[in-house]
């Protein structure tokens, strides 16, 4: 069975973007599923490992390299 794989990263980043509202990686692997191209999955998830890991970290956010900064709700939160 092919899905999006929601580890830490993907999870917070996903949250943080407003894709879902869920803790659970079962439901928040089902939202994510639900808004992309079955094409698009592994390649959305490798993408937001990434950009968890080198710029939106859980702590220490670097919006000045982010470039979904304009697009993110978060950035808002994070810029106060």
């Amino acid at each position: 069975m092919i899905g999006v794989v929601v580890d830490t990263h993907a999870g917070r980043i996903s949250r943080r973007l407003g894709f879902t509202s869920h803790d659970d990686p079962v439901k928040v692997e089902a939202d994510l599923m639900a808004l992309l191209p079955r094409t698009a999955w592994l390649e959305y998830t490798h993408r937001l490992i990434l950009h968890g890991r080198a710029v939106c970290k859980a702590r220490g956010h670097t919006v000045a390299r982010c470039t979904l900064a304009d697009l993110c709700p978060s950035n808002e939160l994070v810029q106060r």
